[in-house]
């Protein structure tokens, strides 16, 4: 018995072979590079949807700043409503 994998074949010793291998290569090829186009614009197009979030993200945190205010003092008054004699006042409590 002949092992299948030293069994010479003479598919692509003809002309019409070495074109049909020529072709072939060139298909894979030009397979190979349309893959690799594709994956680059699929990395693009997932890190502008990341950095669109990101923006968005930082619009909001800077939104709720400004609506919030920036951070407290320690000399914030304190107002404390208390009820008296004659009805409630406010005073200042530290």
């Amino acid at each position: 018995m002949t092992d299948a994998r030293h069994a010479k074949t003479d598919f692509f010793s003809s002309k019409a072979g070495r074109i049909l291998r020529d072709v072939l290569a060139a298909v894979i090829a030009l397979a190979f590079l349309g893959l690799v186009i594709f994956l680059a614009a699929m990395l693009t197009a997932a890190f502008l949807v990341l950095a669109g979030v990101a923006m968005l993200a930082g619009g909001a945190y800077w939104l709720w700043r400004k609506l919030r205010g920036g951070p407290r003092n320690g000399d914030d008054d304190i107002l404390v409503a208390t009820r008296g004699p004659d009805g409630w006042t406010v005073d200042l409590g530290r």
